[in-house]
């Protein structure tokens, strides 16, 4: 028997966002306070995702009271490294010793804040870290600085915080280092610290031309798969569009690799619904991933199994397809 799946949104799915074509946003910009009222009322939910930066101008202690309210938990507390000008030219790998400084010690105090509301982990979306042209970066140099903020960060969290990196391929940089499952991988191995670990995010994995729910496989061989973010995208771009709108199957396959390689962490929504009301956004994502974690159920797992070691794709399809057309 499977453990069911525990659903984490993430408050900015739910506080209506701007692009970069209209900075302000479609509509009204929600409130932190509201936004996690919001979470609340979502049939399924039972975490919410947070970032270090809401405290800049939010009372710690309030927002601990208001997600305990509303019979929630801090699933994850993601570091913001990427949004503020002083990042332009990177965080963990700015050139700056003062600015690097800067976006490490952020980090530690992502793990102060996860210890003060009790959540288990802390993420690190290095999106500043990266390059944009040829010849502009000296790679060993960066990537001997990316290791050794993600190791200083990973030491305070130590022992008993989770550091979840997330990769991505481009945005906002053209060339994000992290850039897809390997690289994260193998950077989580150079730092060399069992509380290190990876995030697979459904659309990045897409950016990164994977299959998601290899990338799942890969980082849980070694025991590394700390977090999931689900959304969709057509896979050109993090579109961050509601869960199963464009690729339902993939998404059923991505969730019953996480079930079968006994991913145990928290289901999170990472989406930007610009044009759509983030709340109602996010009860259909919730809404169809536990239709597709249903569907799960009817697999014949043996027949799955017996037919993938055929290696043949219509032995395989005729055990999937009547979860889709009966």
């Amino acid at each position: 028997m499977s453990v069911s799946p525990r659903f984490s949104v993430g408050l900015w799915v739910l506080g209506q966002c701007g692009d970069r074509f209209c900075l302000s946003g479609y509509g009204p910009k929600v409130p932190l306070e509201e936004q996690i009222r919001i979470a609340g009322r979502l049939d399924g939910v039972e975490g919410v995702e947070c970032h270090g930066s809401d405290f800049d101008d939010f009372d710690l202690q309030r927002y601990a009271d208001l997600v305990a309210e509303q019979g929630l938990v801090t699933s994850n507390v993601n570091t913001n490294v990427w949004g503020y000008p002083k990042y332009a030219l990177g965080a963990f790998t700015h050139g700056d010793p003062q600015i690097r400084r800067q976006a490490i010690d952020e980090g530690k105090r992502s793990c102060e804040i996860a210890r003060a509301i009790g959540c288990p982990s802390v993420a690190l979306w290095l999106g500043a870290d990266g390059f944009d042209y040829p010849w502009q970066t000296d790679y060993p140099r960066h990537l001997d600085l990316l290791i050794a903020g993600i190791r200083e960060v990973a030491e305070e969290a130590a022992p008993d915080l989770k550091v979840g990196i997330e990769y991505k391929l481009k945005e906002p940089r053209t060339h994000m280092t992290i850039a897809n499952a390997g690289t994260c991988l193998a950077l989580i191995n150079a730092v060399g610290m069992d509380n290190v670990g990876g995030t697979v995010d459904f659309g990045h994995a897409l950016m990164a031309q994977e299959n998601p729910a290899m990338s799942v496989c890969l980082l849980q061989r070694q025991g590394k798969l700390f977090n999931v973010h689900f959304n969709d995208a057509w896979g050109y771009w993090d579109d961050d569009m509601v869960v199963g709108s464009v690729n339902p199957n993939l998404t059923l396959e991505f969730l019953y690799w996480c079930r079968k390689t006994g991913y145990e962490g928290w289901y999170g929504l990472d989406m930007f619904p610009y044009r759509e009301d983030g709340g109602a956004a996010a009860q259909m994502a919730i809404d169809n991933l536990r239709e597709l974690w249903a569907r799960l159920d009817c697999i014949d797992e043996a027949a799955l199994a017996a037919a993938q070691e055929t290696g043949g794709a219509l032995e395989t399809q005729r055990v999937i397809r009547p979860l889709w057309f009966g």
